[in-house]
């Protein structure tokens, strides 16, 4: 499949503040994605209500305040929700062979490291968050899902240390924002699965890159 370009992150942080909604960029994209993740339907605006709830205290969406989120939440859409339809239609000798991309919603490479260290930490927090409004709980997910929440929480609390060797503080990023895709997917898989996928054999399961326990980073 296509790989999804997302508007630019400058662009949608003022289109939200033009409008006046309290939400950062990354929050916006990370709570979508998890919501998308924990089986939200990218067929219809299931999305308005909550994010009227989270970025507008409640208050309806207006028509430009609406047009801002759509930009991110049909970026998120597109993508998760094809790499649902290609997990869905897909038989597992394809699957092997497919292409598998997700986007993170961040400032752009080369703006200042603690503001993208924010932002992945945003990003994060909202994705577990948008996990949490679909009725998703932790203690009723598989163990993989429960690793690649507690990888996203460890990365919710990433800090940028100042003093510390700034090569090393980059290195340390990038690290850990290779790794937040791996985390999406195996939540995508495990959570957003055709009916009956857990009752299929390992043969019929389609491998798609997951989670282990030696693979987990390291944070300050």
């Amino acid at each position: 499949m296509s790989k999804v370009t997302l508007p630019a992150y400058t662009a949608v942080e003022t289109a939200l503040k033009d409008h006046g909604l309290a939400v950062t960029p990354s929050e916006l994209h990370g709570l979508l994605s998890g919501m998308i993740c924990g089986g939200m339907s990218v067929e219809d605006n299931s999305w308005v209500a909550p994010i009227c709830d989270y970025a507008n205290e409640g208050a309806p969406l207006t028509d430009g305040a609406k047009a801002a989120v759509s930009s991110v939440y049909e970026a998120a859409a597109a993508e998760l929700g094809g790499l649902v339809t290609l997990l869905t239609t897909s038989t597992a000798t394809e699957l092997a062979d497919a292409a598998f991309h997700v986007s993170l919603l961040l400032p752009e490479a080369g703006t200042d490291l603690m503001l993208r260290a924010e932002s992945l930490s945003e990003w994060a927090t909202n994705f577990i968050s948008g996990l949490g409004l679909m009725g998703i709980e932790k203690r009723q997910l598989s163990p993989e899902v429960t690793e690649a929440v507690s990888v996203l929480e460890e990365i919710a609390q990433l800090g940028i240390d100042e003093d510390d060797d700034q090569a090393e503080q980059v290195a340390l990023f990038e690290n850990v924002l290779a790794y937040v895709p791996e985390c999406i997917l195996t939540c995508l898989v495990e959570l957003s699965q055709r009916p009956g996928a857990q009752e299929a054999t390992d043969e019929e399961q389609p491998y798609i890159p997951g989670i282990s326990p030696d693979q987990k980073p390291t944070l300050h």
